[in-house]
Parts: structure tokens; C-alpha cells; sequence
């Protein structure tokens, strides 16, 4: 108790040299927790915007569809198949999808375009058409009749609200697929591969373009908790016939996303390294600082019989004071920023604008508010500050009692 005491006394007999120290570490804890927090915003953003937009976080199709994902391989979705699939632990909704392709044509000219019938009120869980409707009327029923269109692919046919489409293709077992759709709205999305081919009909309507009654090519899940995915999908393996079905999480159809993820991660930590150097090393200059400052003050307590343990251990005890200060006022600092920027994040114009727009991401930089960014951050700044301050503590203990009154 003794020496916490000391300890503490020693630190606040030079405030100056205390703050100094203490603000270091502050800032580092502030730079690494903002460098983080960017960088996983940012991959919460990609993730969103293919995974939340697109795909859903798990997917189940006929066997053998993800390798050959054509009509002849959709599979007929039984009400056992559904109940078993929305009554699993974790998943939230169960989105039914019958994706093909076809050739559309307008007012001017004709593209290929991807055709996905959804129903209109599941589809909402997903990618929420309505929500980026920029013109007309969402579908009222499955049934209905009408096209939504990417807002690329609506311009590119020349087309305008109440034109009919005209759709044509292969259906299911080579049955000719040919319809005629009033255009009843345009939709416009991050993803430019989406906006300058996506067709939405209602499912009723585009199982009978295809000949397809009843069939669709996948049931994509939304999960409550995204961290389950794995868990998830093993349970789903057990409890489906895997015979028939496949079972796919997103990172096992889209492993180009979860490997850009990967090596972007590993770029930052590497960042993280030099900031964590920098960091280091300014911590070793003060402790060093603070080391000379005090020799005289040192030698005396040797002289006097004082253990070189015990020195030892209330220099120890100075930095670690130190160090939970500055970790700790640099969490304090950091919440009130990141929550704010999480809020409110920042739009991007320009160059960078276009540079996202590209990777089909939404031009807005992101920030997370994972509790973990926070503590792994302050906790390795910590150490790092006790790593750095090793060395000159062991000089100071082991130094001559003579010596250090003379220096």
C-alpha cells in the first residue's frame, strides 16, 4: 500500500511531465480506436450493400444450383421445406426468389436484363425495393402485373412510366418464355451491375413468364444476429435434406468479398503497426525523460538501503498509474467522437465518390461503434506503454547509488 502511495505522489510531483505522458497515450488510444472504427464501418458498408442489398446472409437452393444456377436446377418450396427454415433459431425471414435472365426491350431499344421475381412483402426484409424507389409504385400482390426497373437499365431503354416492357427468353424445361409489363416503377441502387440490369416481377407474375409454377431458384435468409452465421448454417445443414439442398452462407458464394475484406484488414493492421511504433517510442522517450530527471532522487533512495525490487516496483507502479489514465481518458474521448461520426457519417464528393460508386459501395464513410474496436484498442496502447517502459525502469533499479547522485 506504501508504495501505491509513493507511486502516486511521485507522478503528480511533476504535473507537467505527467500530462505529457498521459495525453500520449490519449491520443494513441483515440488515433487507433478512429483508425478501426473507419475501417470496420467500411466493411459493414460492403457487406450491407451485397450481402443485406443482394444475396441475404445464407442461402438455400436446389443441389447443384451455385455451380450451374440455371432454371432447370430451381427447386419447389414445400410448406414443411419453408417451416423448417423460418422455424430455425437465429433466421428472421426467409426471402423466395426465381431468378433467370431475358432479353428486354422499350420504347428505344432492347438489353439483356437479369429478371428476379420476388415476393413483394418478404422482399422488403431484404433488399427493400421501396425504399429505393425513385419513381412509381412499389407491387401491391405477387400477382400482379408490372416490371420495376434499375434506374441504368430504365434509361438505357429509353422507357417511361406506363411503357410496357417487353420480356423474352428461355423458361423452365426450354419452354419459351415471352411476357408484356407495364412499367410501374424505377428503382436505383449503390451497385451499378444491379441498376443497369435488374427487371423485379412480382413472383406469381414470373413464375409464369418462365413456366415455372411454383419453383424458385432460391430462398435467401436474413439472420437476426449476423455473428451467428456460421452456427446458423451448420443447424440448417442438420436439419434440412442436404441430399436435395444446398445450404450456402454469403462468404462461401461471394469469397472475392470476404478475401478483399481479409487482405484490406491486414493492410490496416499493418497502419496500426506503424502508429503503435510511433506510439512506442514516444512513450520510451518520456519514461526515459522522466528516468533522468529523477537519478539523483534514485541514488539517494539506494544509498539509504531502498531494495532495487522495491524501486523497481514503485516505478512500475508509476507507469501503470499512467497507462490506465491515459487508456482510460482515451476510451472516454473516443466514445462521444465515433458515436457522433456513427451517426452521422460522412459524405463523400469527388474522386472518392466515384471510387466507391465503382466498388458498388454507398460514397458515405462509415464508422463502427463495436465495443470491441474499444477495449482490444485501449488494452493493446496499454501494453505497449508497460513493453516500452520496461527497459529504463530495469536501468533506473540497477543503476549505482553513487553514480546517479553524481549524473
Amino acid at each position: 500500500m506504501l508504495a501505491f502511495k509513493l507511486a502516486w505522489r511521485n507522478i503528480w510531483r511533476n504535473r507537467r511531465r505527467t500530462v505529457i505522458t498521459t495525453l500520449s497515450i490519449v491520443v494513441a488510444v483515440f488515433l487507433s480506436v478512429l483508425t478501426r472504427s473507419t475501417q470496420e464501418g467500411q466493411y459493414d458498408n460492403m457487406i450491407e450493400n451485397t450481402v443485406g442489398k443482394y444475396i441475404g446472409h445464407i442461402q438455400v437452393h436446389a443441389r447443384g444450383f451455385w455451380d450451374e444456377p440455371t432454371l432447370e436446377n430451381s427447386m419447389a418450396m414445400s410448406d414443411t421445406l419453408h417451416h423448417t427454415l423460418a422455424s430455425t433459431p437465429g433466421v428472421i425471414s426467409v426471402v423466395p426468389r426465381l431468378e433467370s435472365y431475358a432479353l428486354s426491350a422499350a420504347r428505344r431499344q432492347s438489353r439483356p436484363a437479369m429478371v428476379l421475381g420476388i415476393d413483394p412483402a418478404a422482399e422488403r426484409a431484404l433488399s427493400d425495393p421501396p425504399s429505393s424507389l425513385q419513381a412509381g409504385r412499389y407491387f401491391d400482390s405477387p400477382s400482379k402485373h408490372g416490371a420495376i426497373l434499375g434506374e441504368g437499365l430504365y434509361d438505357r431503354l429509353g422507357a417511361v412510366l406506363g411503357d410496357s416492357l417487353v420480356l423474352l427468353g428461355q423458361g423452365w424445361r426450354g419452354m419459351t418464355a415471352a411476357g408484356l409489363y407495364p412499367i410501374r416503377g424505377v428503382v436505383s441502387y449503390a451497385n451499378p451491375e444491379l441498376n443497369d440490369n435488374l427487371v423485379y416481377l412480382p413472383l406469381e407474375t414470373a413464375q409464369e413468364l418462365f413456366s415455372a409454377p411454383d419453383r424458385l431458384t432460391a430462398a435467401a435468409l436474413m439472420l437476426e444476429d449476423p455473428r451467428t452465421l456460421e452456427e446458423t448454417v451448420s443447424l440448417l445443414r442438420s436439419r434440412v435434406d442436404t441430399s436435395q439442398y444446398e445450404v450456402m452462407s454469403w462468404k462461401e458464394m461471394m469469397p472475392e468479398l470476404q478475401q478483399a475484406i481479409q487482405a484490406d484488414r491486414g493492410s490496416g493492421i499493418i497502419i496500426l503497426g506503424v502508429l503503435y511504433m510511433v506510439v512506442g517510442f514516444g512513450i520510451l522517450g518520456t519514461v526515459l525523460m522522466m528516468i533522468a530527471e529523477r537519478s539523483f532522487e534514485f541514488g539517494v533512495m539506494l544509498s539509504v538501503g531502498t531494495p532495487r525490487s522495491t524501486l523497481f516496483f514503485i516505478l512500475a507502479i508509476e507507469v501503470l498509474m499512467i497507462a490506465l489514465m491515459g487508456a482510460g481518458f482515451g476510451i472516454l474521448l473516443s466514445l462521444p467522437v465515433i458515436w457522433y461520426l456513427n451517426l452521422n457519417p460522412i459524405n463523400l464528393e469527388g474522386a472518392m465518390e466515384s471510387a466507391m460508386q465503382q466498388y458498388a459501395m454507398d460514397p458515405v464513410l462509415f464508422f463502427s461503434m463495436d465495443p470491441g474496436i474499444f477495449t482490444s484498442q485501449a488494452i493493446t496502447v496499454f501494453v505497449i506503454t508497460l513493453l516500452f517502459s520496461l527497459v529504463p525502469l530495469v536501468r533506473a533499479a540497477r543503476k549505482e547509488p553513487v553514480e546517479s547522485m553524481r549524473s
